[in-house]
């Protein structure tokens, strides 16, 4: 009896008391968003979306007006199947987007999409080792760095060292620089 009690307070005290910064924080939403927008979105207590579709509708808005996150968000919901792209290639659009200006979760999807061709196109190794260079160099968790040097490792022996050079090289240009 006990430790069901004790299975019921904690259940309630996670339900109740989401931490901060976690995915059920809504009060981290990106800076841009007005914490009217993020109250119409959400239930008001617990952060979780009241639509699915409302939710995208606010990361298209977002991701049109610049948001680097909302990019990234949306790209990576049409990547893993959950949203239709809007035209051919609206994914490799936003995911670039995301990753020229520096979100390292773009960097590293992107790397992978590079490496492994996506949407008919065949793999770029020498694209793919240069977000996943740039992802090693700027990724602000340490898992993702870990991730970015573990696929630029995997990466390297298939490689010339020509090649290798090529992508180390457009890694290391400023973003505006690098097509």
């Amino acid at each position: 009896m006990k430790f069901g009690m004790l299975s019921v307070a904690c259940a309630l005290a996670l339900v109740a008391c989401p931490q901060p910064g976690g995915t059920e924080d809504f009060r981290a939403a990106p800076a841009t968003a007005t914490s009217a927008q993020v109250a119409e979105l959400t239930d008001g207590d617990l952060g979780v979306w009241q639509s699915f579709d409302e939710a995208v509708g606010w990361f298209r808005a977002r991701a049109a007006a610049g948001d680097v996150g909302a990019r990234y968000e949306l790209a990576h919901l049409q990547f893993i199947g959950l949203v239709p792209q809007r035209d051919a290639g609206e994914t490799l659009r936003l995911l670039t987007a995301a990753a020229e200006a520096g979100h390292d979760q773009a960097q590293l999807l992107l790397g992978r999409i590079e490496e492994f061709g996506f949407e008919g196109a065949p793999p770029d190794l020498v694209q793919a080792l240069k977000w996943y260079a740039r992802a090693a160099e700027t990724a602000s968790a340490p898992d993702l760095r870990a991730a970015a040097v573990e696929a630029c490792a995997r990466l390297r022996p298939h490689m010339r060292a020509a090649l290798i050079a090529e992508a180390e090289t457009l890694a290391a240009l400023p973003w505006s620089d690098v097509r």
